[in-house]
């Protein structure tokens, strides 16, 4: 199957709540997930905006949950293809927390590339939410350029 075959069969993958699609992130989509990064603590998209574009730019699976035009949830990752793939990043606005966007989001990820391993660095408001999905938990270590 090529790659356009095996994306599409991603995405028909998944079952989503009425009005919602998931799909290939675009930079059009860019100042969605810097409102949603924004409402939920994470500065870094509004803080440094060239840099976190230019993540988004090199990195993939990046799809996007949306409800008619808005972003309601998205995923950044990094993949070898393989062995390991990092999900960098995910998030669903709260008010549609619990209809199955984030695990529908990390389903396409995964069906993208099914031979490899998920890791991720959660907060602990979320490790329900992964320990409910298989995953388990794994010490890691982060550092940070400046």
């Amino acid at each position: 199957m090529d790659f356009k075959h095996q994306v599409e069969a991603a995405f028909a993958h998944v079952s989503l709540p009425p009005g919602v699609s998931i799909r290939a992130w675009s930079e059009a989509d860019f100042a969605g997930i810097q409102r949603l990064s924004a409402a939920e603590g994470w500065p870094t998209p509004n803080e440094r905006p060239e840099e976190s574009l230019t993540s988004w730019r090199n990195a993939w699976p990046t799809l996007v949950a949306t409800d008619g035009e808005a972003v309601i949830g998205f995923v950044r990752a990094l993949t070898d293809g393989e062995i390991t793939m990092y999900i960098a990043e995910l998030l669903v606005v709260p008010e549609r927390r619990g209809q199955g966007l984030g695990r529908a989001l990390l389903d396409v990820c995964h069906h993208l590339y099914p031979h490899t391993r998920l890791d991720l660095l959660s907060t602990v408001s979320s490790d329900g939410f992964y320990e409910g999905f298989g995953f388990r938990r794994f010490q890691g270590f982060r550092k940070s350029y400046q």
